[in-house]
């Protein structure tokens, strides 16, 4: 059974809810899903935990996460929830923004870009992947044959390479076979480590999808590597493989394979993947996103540091690390401090009716907080856009208890992060670029509060 669900939307029907709640915790335990599991609640206890969708007898609702879970019996689409209140969204559009968003982002890798979407019609987002996937394994596989030095044990008569005197100690004397001597050399060979893991993930992919197309490219991959031994492999693997900069397809095609093998879940079957996934978790993708886009456009003028953590609230003892979103440092003269706060909620319709903006105060007193250790007078708090017409920013001043000169200015604003319209990354780029840029100019423009 498909269902496409948007983050903290309704509650949906699902054919096996069990399986499915199953498979998460599987997931969640594994936490393969991501490289910053220390920033996602390491310190839940509960067995049962997973963050991903809540349970209700046979029906689910979406948490905070995007992308898909795939079981024998269910398939789950997740979208942000930024798209939530546009119905006659097309699919489409969606992951062309996700794709958009992921080019900014750093700390997440997805190793394709909008551009190689736009070449595709398939509209279940696990078959598009593997068909990304696919299309990347076959086209550099065939463009760009790879044969490299391959390490190799192996007891022979006649040495080779560099003779391994403890193996040869422990296999060869002590058995009373001396003349098999154990060596350590690296041949040249199309049959390498790297073209094993691609086999073997091609192998994965091939078992699970359902298009003729995607099946056709991953036999032509499995074919063109005939030579290559089959062998399972995992992504702690992967991550041991290094390839100079000469190789850097396929440092992407590593980089999907890393994608797939996270995802496999234990079986008993080595070529199993019935059950896997892809999750991201939006605040973090938002961060991310917002991070990448001001070192890329905007570190001409300023020093950008991303989850800056080398303070403490309390300085005896040290204690209360602060870690700051961004981190931004003038490089101009005057040194000016802008700590930046994003925040992915989606405010409501009304909320310049209400006092506070629809900021919490908990996010207020924390940056206050933070500001004032730091010496900065400057706070950005971004939120994504409602609509694609911008509300205007609100300005919050905080004077200081100890002198009414100092005085912190908060902006709490509404960045361009997505659009209703079919998606043109240029002109989102523009907007969003000047938007940001109209209030980092007018902090040159202002004296800051010493």
């Amino acid at each position: 059974m498909k269902r496409t669900l948007f983050e903290y939307d309704k509650w949906v029907m699902v054919e096996d809810s069990t399986t499915l709640f199953h498979s998460l915790k599987s997931i969640w335990r594994q936490r393969n899903f991501t490289d910053l599991t220390e920033e996602l609640e390491e310190n839940v206890s509960d067995k049962n935990y997973q963050p991903f969708l809540r349970f209700s007898n046979n029906e689910i609702r979406a948490n905070n996460y995007v992308g898909f879970i795939q079981t024998a019996n269910d398939l789950v689409e997740i979208y942000p929830k930024v798209f939530r209140n546009c119905p006659d969204k097309d699919k489409k559009d969606m992951l062309r923004h996700i794709f958009f968003w992921f080019n900014y982002c750093s700390k997440w890798k997805f190793p394709f870009s909008q551009a190689q979407l736009d070449r595709f019609s398939i509209d279940k987002f696990p078959e598009l992947i593997i068909n990304l996937i696919a299309t990347q394994f076959l086209e550099t596989v065939s463009n760009q044959p790879l044969t490299m030095y391959q390490p190799v044990e192996e007891a022979m008569q006649t040495p080779r390479g560099s003779i391994n005197f403890k193996r040869y100690i422990a296999n060869s004397l002590v058995s009373g076979n001396f003349q098999n001597i154990e060596c350590d050399y690296e041949p040249f060979l199309f049959d390498n480590k790297v073209n094993r893991v691609i086999k073997y993930c091609s192998r994965l992919l091939m078992n699970q999808t359902k298009f003729s197309e995607n099946v056709q490219m991953l036999q032509e991959v499995v074919f063109i590597l005939d030579e290559v031994e089959d062998i399972p492999c995992n992504s702690y693997e992967v991550e041991n493989i290094t390839l100079n900069s000469f190789f850097n397809d396929y440092n992407k095609v590593l980089d999907s394979c890393k994608l797939v093998l996270n995802q496999q879940l234990y079986s008993s079957n080595t070529y199993d993947l019935s059950q896997w996934c892809l999750l991201f978790p939006m605040e973090y993708i938002f961060e991310d996103f917002v991070a990448g886009f001001l070192a890329d456009k905007f570190s001409y003028d300023w020093k950008i540091e991303y989850q800056k953590s080398n303070e403490y609230l309390s300085s005896n003892p040290k204690a209360f690390n602060m870690q700051h979103d961004i981190f931004l440092t003038s490089k101009s003269a005057d040194r000016r401090k802008v700590i930046i706060d994003t925040k992915y909620k989606l405010r409501s319709f009304d909320f310049k009716n209400d006092i506070k903006k629809g900021i919490a105060q908990a996010d207020l007193y924390q940056m206050t907080s933070y500001a004032f250790r730091r010496g900065c007078t400057d706070i950005f708090l971004l939120y994504p856009n409602i609509t694609d017409d911008l509300n205007e920013p609100d300005i919050f001043e905080i004077n200081s208890g100890f002198n009414l000169a100092d005085k912190i200015t908060i902006t709490a604003m509404e960045i361009p992060f997505w659009t209703t319209e079919n998606l043109d990354t240029m002109t989102l780029e523009t907007k969003l670029f000047n938007t940001l840029k109209t209030q980092l100019d007018k902090l040159k423009t202002e004296s800051p509060n010493r």
